[in-house]
């Protein structure tokens, strides 16, 4: 009976799209331009915080360092709640690795995963 009501509704979905004009579909796809951009957006976060930290502490000293927290952490939230929604659609053991495999067309996907590979540890 569990079954039976999950289709039903998965049919009622269905049915409500195509009254509103939509057919049903889930494109799993995204392009290179904003795959390349996730990756960029994941890596070196901790080192590039560490870069600017002798600089920061010179200029403007501890409390320069708590605004620039404050101000930046609603964009790495941002970065992690948009990784956490991919994962959720591609629940894989790899990673950003496969993800960047699976989203990619069959001709940029093992490229952009070996990529993606070198960049995070060399």
């Amino acid at each position: 009976e569990k079954g039976s009501a999950t289709t039903t509704v998965e049919d009622y979905d269905t049915k409500r799209l195509e009254e509103l004009g939509y057919k049903q579909e889930f494109d799993r796809e995204i392009s290179l331009f904003a795959q390349a951009g996730f990756a960029f957006s994941t890596m070196a976060v901790l080192p590039n915080w560490l870069v600017g930290f002798a600089a920061t502490m010179a200029s403007g000293g501890p409390m320069s360092l708590f605004w620039g927290f404050i101000v930046i952490s609603p964009f790495i939230t941002c970065i992690g709640l948009a990784m956490a929604e991919v994962f959720s659609a591609f629940p894989v053991n790899g990673g950003v690795y496969s993800w960047c495999y699976l989203l990619s067309s069959e001709e940029w996907g093992p490229c952009m995963s070996k990529n993606i590979l070198f960049i995070r540890f060399f």
